[in-house]
């Protein structure tokens, strides 16, 4: 029969190889799940403080999210997908009209552009000075963005002024 002297140091050198298996394979991994579920549940928290810090700063979120939809489809119509030259030159003879200037005729240049398309229009019309001011100032300040890059007036005379500005268009492509 084998020497019994050994046997309760094997059965140490057992106890002690299971309990560095229990340990490495059992509590080790467990020990970092939990440590990660607590990372998980701090963050959870910081955006659940976060949420609510956005609630109360803005109260109903509906309404913040309407109102920032709303400046989303101005910031659209100011700077639209397509160069809709038909509807900026309805602009102008709305303006024009208004204003009280009578347009000679409106002439639209090529599309430039790929991503940043912009166009070129050029109107002429004659009116008073004052007008004239106040149909480029309606123009270049309107809802639709639009740059006068030139303008060349000439005085026929009498109170009314004879004048070509050429505007620039710009749609996002």
């Amino acid at each position: 029969m084998p020497d019994k002297r050994f046997l309760p140091l094997v059965t140490l050198a057992v106890c002690v190889l299971c309990f560095f298996a229990l340990n490495e394979f059992v509590f080790e991994p467990a020990r970092r799940d939990i440590l990660n579920m607590q990372l998980e549940t701090r963050r959870l928290r910081e955006v659940e403080r976060e949420v609510l810090a956005l609630k109360a700063r803005h109260g109903d979120l509906t309404a913040a999210v309407a109102q920032k939809e709303r400046e989303l489809d101005a910031a659209r119509e100011f700077l639209p997908v397509e160069l809709e030259q038909d509807k900026f030159i309805d602009t102008l003879y709305r303006t024009a009209e208004n204003q009280r200037a009578q347009i000679i005729s409106v002439q639209a240049g090529d599309v430039e552009g790929d991503e940043l398309q912009s166009q070129t229009v050029t109107v002429k019309l004659e009116s008073q000075y004052v007008s004239l001011l106040n149909f480029a100032r309606e123009i270049v300040d309107g809802k639709r963005f639009a740059v006068l890059e030139k303008a060349s007036i000439d005085g026929t005379g009498d109170k009314f002024l004879s004048c070509e500005l050429t505007f620039r268009i710009f749609a996002a492509k």
